[in-house]
Parts: structure tokens; C-alpha cells; sequence
């Protein structure tokens, strides 16, 4: 499978998921690892903060992952969860979990900021795609995005798991 990131790397892989493991990969998306986990920017959505949590072992179901994972995967979520709130200045946070057969699980953590209106509170995702094309042309907002990566990673500095 063939795919442009938000700042134009092509990548091919068989598994989009898996490509977290492979660090010379969207190296400017990459926010924090731990030896079980990946937070990365969205690679496919410009939408700054928008939070992807995934495995560095491939897992295609969520049943399949391990007591340590499940936990530390908790303890990733409330961090991402402060963190966005803290640099956006947010009250409301949308998450998304991702299970595709032969796919790889992952979890999405969306801050809810106002840089997109989102009309409908069920159909977030589906918003948010159909307004990413006219993100994704935005300069501004790419800068948006860089800036908010930044923020993360210094937030994510001092965190011990």
C-alpha cells in the first residue's frame, strides 16, 4: 500500500500501522515511544494534536494485546489526554479506536479545539476527512501542526511510564 503523509513522504508498506516500528519513517510526525508504544500526528489527516497511538508490535485485535500493554496503553491515553487539553486550552476530546482485519489496531485522540467546525458530535472522523483536503493546502496550517508536534514532545520530555 502506497501513501503521502501530511508533509509529502511516500511511503509503501504492506501494513500503514506498522510503519511506526520503522523509525526512519515520518520522522516529523513522531511525537513519543515507548518500547510497546508509538504517539505520532495523524499521518494521513493535517489536523493539528490529532493523536495516533499504536502498537510497535503488529496487533490486528484488540484481544491480542498484552496485560502490559493494556495498561500502559491507559496510561499513554490519560497523558495524551492532559496534554492536548493543557497546550489547546480545550475542554472536549474525541477518541477513536481503529481494529482492521490484517490491519493494525490503533487509537486516535482528537481535541475537539475549534479549528474545524464539526456539526455532527457522531460523525467526527467522517468530518474531519472531508474537511482535510482543504487542511491539508493550508501552509498555516501545516505550521499549526509543527508547532503543536513541538508541544508535544516537550510535554512527553518528562513523562516516566
Amino acid at each position: 500500500m502506497k501513501f503521502t503523509t501530511i508533509f509529502g513522504e511516500l511511503i509503501d508498506t504492506p501494513c500503514v500501522g506498522c510503519i511506526v516500528a520503522d523509525n526512519s519513517k515520518f520522522k516529523e510526525g513522531r511525537i513519543f515511544q515507548t518500547q510497546l508504544w508509538d504517539i505520532s500526528q495523524d499521518f494521513e489527516i493535517p489536523y493539528p494534536g490529532m493523536i495516533v497511538i499504536s502498537p510497535l508490535r503488529h496487533v490486528s485485535n484488540y484481544m491480542d494485546l498484552s496485560d502490559e500493554e493494556l495498561h500502559e496503553l491507559h496510561q499513554l491515553t490519560v497523558i495524551c489526554k492532559k496534554a492536548i487539553m493543557d497546550i489547546f486550552n480545550c475542554q472536549k476530546i474525541a477518541y477513536m479506536f481503529y481494529e482492521k482485519p490484517n490491519g493494525h489496531v490503533h487509537f486516535v485522540i482528537i481535541p475537539l479545539h475549534g479549528l474545524v467546525e464539526i456539526n455532527d458530535k457522531y460523525a467526527v472522523l467522517s468530518e474531519l476527512f472531508a474537511k482535510a483536503p482543504s487542511l491539508l493546502k493550508d501552509e498555516q496550517n501545516i505550521q499549526r501542526v509543527l508547532k503543536t508536534i513541538h508541544d508535544l514532545k516537550v510535554y512527553f520530555q518528562n513523562i516516566i511510564l
